[in-house]
């Protein structure tokens, strides 16, 4: 049924990276409160339903890509999620801090790397849009 037609280091790869975004959005589950007000101090307007929409396109991509339903659909909720994501969290070039500079600074582009193999995913499970 699941990844019948993946190769073993497809399958590895889409559980790597369904693994990354499921478990990195439990973590995230528990400062739900911090992200709420980080939001709304942004100017994001209906912060807690801005936090929960991120939260369904985190999991429900997740689990698209780790259980490969409609892979390429929830690779592209991720890269919405993940872009989202840096720049409201992650604008290292903001900062003054030169620690955390650095470190929203890797967190922006350990991002650009997930999105690059989210692209990848794409083009191999929905090679039209490639």
């Amino acid at each position: 049924m699941f990844h019948q037609e993946s190769s073993a280091i497809q399958i590895a790869g889409q559980v790597c990276i369904a693994t990354f975004f499921v478990v990195i959005g439990l973590r995230n589950l528990k400062l739900a409160e911090n992200h709420v007000k980080k939001f709304a101090g942004l100017g994001v307007p209906f912060p807690r339903a801005f936090l929960w929409a991120g939260f369904a396109f985190q999991f429900a991509g997740g689990l698209s890509v780790g259980l490969d339903v409609h892979p390429a659909v929830g690779a592209a909720l991720l890269i919405v999620f993940t872009l989202l994501a840096n720049a409201l969290f992650h604008r290292w070039w903001l900062l003054e801090d030169p620690v955390a500079r650095r470190i929203h600074m890797n967190y922006f582009f350990n991002n650009v790397g997930n999105i690059g193999g989210l692209l990848v995913l794409i083009a191999a499970r929905a090679p039209g849009l490639a």
